[in-house]
């Protein structure tokens, strides 16, 4: 017994029964509940077990796709690197995958210049001053980016916070400004979360991907990914979203990993 929409159920019935499928999960706010502190963020009891247990299954291949770096994702997730679960980390900059490893959702960017090393010296010391202006928000370092978190600071504060934010980025080129749910993010190379799903599927010879997220970032996938194809993209709570279902909290995703894998298991038209 289900308690997911009927739609979804019966979607989910579909995708499950396709011979290669590729299962892509966002962390923050999808897999793992929202904390005041990042890095003590963890995936829902029973979440990692569910994607280890479908990637054990023949046809389907599994992915967590997260704005974290590659290191950190790995460390709150406890996926290690020897796992059949992809991670893909730094909004698809960075990939464990060993056919994807490096630049896996990087797109190309003409604007820039200088080295990434230096662009990212130079945005980090900028943005550590904003975060100084404006305690208690923190700063967040990834491989290609730094991000200033807002979550559970006042909200005249992370206003004027994340305004200072967005300015730093128009002082320097080949700076892009990646918004999320209580977080601004300056990234010193474009990426993609589609990018990055994309390269996955094709690597691994999928037919039909699967992607539930919650943020803006996760529109990104959502965009590159259509039903007529066999897709199936799910949006976690409330706002303007492309994808073509909808449930409302970590709970529910993790209801549909399961129910995923149950129908999977059962050998649903392989």
């Amino acid at each position: 017994m289900t308690l997911l929409p009927d739609e979804l159920y019966a979607a989910l019935v579909t995708f499950a029964a396709r011979p290669a499928v590729l299962l892509g999960v966002d962390f923050d706010g999808t897999l793992a509940p929202f904390v005041t502190d990042p890095m003590q963020a963890r995936a829902t009891p029973g979440a990692i077990e569910a994607l280890r247990a479908a990637a054990a299954l023949p046809g389907v291949t599994t992915a967590v796709v997260s704005g974290r770096d590659l290191a950190t994702l790995s460390r709150l997730t406890g996926v290690a690197p020897d796992e059949p679960i992809a991670l893909i980390g730094s909004h698809g900059a960075e990939s464990s995958d060993p056919v994807l490893a490096g630049s896996v959702g990087t797109e190309p960017d003409s604007s820039a210049d200088g080295s990434v090393t230096e662009r990212l010296a130079a945005v980090t010391a900028d943005l550590e001053a904003v975060a100084r202006a404006h305690p208690p928000v923190r700063i967040e370092h990834k491989a290609t980016a730094v991000a200033l978190h807002t979550r559970d600071v006042d909200g005249e504060v992370a206003a004027h916070a994340a305004t200072a934010a967005r300015e730093v980025a128009t002082r320097h080129t080949g700076v892009h400004v990646l918004p999320g749910k209580d977080v601004v993010e300056l990234s010193v190379v474009e990426t993609s979360k589609g990018a990055a799903v994309r390269a996955l599927a094709a690597a691994r010879g999928v037919r039909a991907t699967a992607y539930i997220g919650d943020d803006v970032t996760d529109e990104r996938a959502f965009e590159v990914l259509s039903p007529d194809d066999g897709d199936l993209t799910i949006k976690v709570g409330e706002g303007e979203t492309g994808a073509s279902h909808r449930v409302p909290d970590v709970a529910t995703v993790l209801e549909v990993l399961q129910t995923f894998l149950r129908l999977r298991t059962a050998g649903q038209g392989r």
